[in-house]
């Protein structure tokens, strides 16, 4: 990510032109609609190698916009991923696919980049390099899913080629850009609504820039501490993984006694933990502060998890 924060740094002055025009067009700006553009510019230099223009041009003309029409679908999508977490196997079943002309736009442009690169890694160190690294090694291991009259799981070996890798690539770029968008959006609503909290930021924020002459580093946030906490404290509230799904790789007691069995499906209740008074005072309260110093430290561990955690943790 280091080797590629001069990118983000570009999408970010293109970002700060868009709102400087709309601004003077109106006070109102649809938010979640520029978040997004921004989000999946950055995704398109850092993760494939290209400018996706979705920050200037309009979505009449921009195919990567109209992808994102389809990765942020309607309230449908929603339900259907509930479908997924607690039944899967129905999930499966319903044969649900992505419209050809998404298929093809996508497969023309990782196969494009990809043969530009000559199939080979370009130094760049971004996502395209990783799965062409997989194309090297001709195959992939791993588990199936599970069999859901059987239990069973039996191990694949899946053989590398383009249809692999451009499927992977679309699930990156998908899941990628409207979290980070939503994220953002819901952090602006709240320094929106508590004006004192949003000047706290905007002051150590013109302060980092003064130190370091209006230039931005990779390691700002390390110097921004009151501007992280704002981004957890918004993750708190407004977590993007409501439910975390998970299964159970072996038999489990709980401390109160109660046996689970291997291959059982839990799901660990994220907004819940997030919202408990227990853990979290005042829990609808916007308070920064819960993530400085002491009280940062005071918080018992899994109680607050916006990306999960442990190996399948999501990197955010």
């Amino acid at each position: 990510m280091k080797n590629m924060f001069h990118l983000i740094e570009k999408c970010s002055h293109t970002l700060e032109a868009v709102l400087n025009r709309e601004t003077k067009i109106s006070n109102v700006v649809e938010v979640k609609s520029l978040n997004s553009r921004f989000t999946m510019e950055c995704i398109g230099a850092c993760a494939f190698g290209v400018d996706t223009k979705t920050l200037t041009e309009e979505k009449d003309e921009n195919p990567f916009r109209k992808i994102a029409s389809f990765a942020e679908p309607p309230a449908i999508a929603c339900f259907l991923r509930v479908v997924h977490d607690v039944w899967p196997s129905i999930f499966y079943g319903l044969k649900l696919n992505i419209g050809a002309k998404v298929v093809d736009f996508f497969h023309n442009l990782v196969t494009t980049v990809m043969t530009q690169r000559g199939y080979k890694s370009s130094g760049r160190n971004d996502f395209i390099d990783l799965v062409m690294g997989w194309k090297e090694s001709h195959h992939i291991t791993g588990d199936s899913l599970k069999n859901p009259k059987t239990g069973e799981v039996k191990k694949l070996t899946l053989e590398v080629n383009d249809d692999l890798l451009v499927a992977q690539c679309f699930v990156f770029f998908a899941a990628g850009f409207g979290t980070s968008a939503t994220t953002l959006s819901y952090t602006l609503f709240e320094l929106a609504k508590n004006k004192d909290i949003q000047e706290k930021v905007l002051q150590e924020v013109d302060a980092y820039l003064e130190r370091n002459k209006n230039k931005l580093k990779y390691e700002c946030i390390m110097e921004m501490p009151y501007l992280e906490a704002v981004l957890d404290e918004t993750l708190r509230i407004h977590p993007i993984l409501g439910v975390i799904p998970r299964e159970l790789m072996e038999d489990y007691t709980l401390p109160g006694g109660v046996k689970l069995e291997k291959g059982l499906r839990i799901h660990i209740p994220t907004y819940y933990l997030h919202h408990n008074p227990e853990y979290f005072p005042d829990p609808e309260v916007f308070r920064p502060e819960r993530f400085l110093g002491d009280q940062k430290q005071n918080i018992i561990p899994y109680t607050y998890m916006p990306f999960g955690e442990g190996p399948r943790t999501c990197i955010g």
